[in-house]
């Protein structure tokens, strides 16, 4: 019995694993520069809150985005103030859920604001990250069924 239930508990961490998104993550017009190497974090409700606390500042209705979430999305926004050659405002990080916070309403400003989202599962980076997880949970089948007959 207990061979089964930590087979169940490997099987649950791959799962895990398999739908967790990996975004870039900046804040600021410095450290999201283009010259600049942006890492990659997996998406967590601390990295969420981070991300969504500094988009506050032009997007109204974002408490859904902050939600405990199975699926998460890369954010990346931009902003230039009105008669300025450079970005005053940028940010990459994650948000929770598989809506796109660009298409919420915007607060007032004076300026261009741009913004794109991608959803985990139509994500780049992961077909190689769910490729490599249907593999592993092969595996841990096989070993899992061996281990159960014995």
């Amino acid at each position: 019995m207990f061979r089964l239930l930590a087979f169940i508990g490997a099987l649950s961490l791959c799962f895990a694993y398999a739908t967790a998104a990996d975004c870039p993550l900046c804040i600021g017009v410095v450290a999201c520069g283009t010259n600049q190497t942006i890492p990659k974090v997996t998406c967590t409700p601390a990295v969420v809150n981070q991300t969504v606390l500094q988009l506050n500042t032009f997007y109204r209705n974002t408490t859904e985005f902050t939600a405990s979430s199975k699926v998460y999305s890369c954010v990346k926004v931009n902003f230039r103030s009105t008669g300025s050659q450079v970005d005053t405002f940028a940010v990459q990080g994650c948000t929770a859920g598989s809506k796109s916070i660009c298409r919420q309403p915007t607060i007032d400003f004076n300026g261009s604001l741009n913004c794109s989202s991608q959803t985990s599962s139509s994500s780049t980076n992961n077909y190689s990250q769910r490729s490599s997880t249907s593999v592993l949970l092969s595996v841990l089948f096989i070993i899992g069924a061996f281990v159960t007959a014995s």
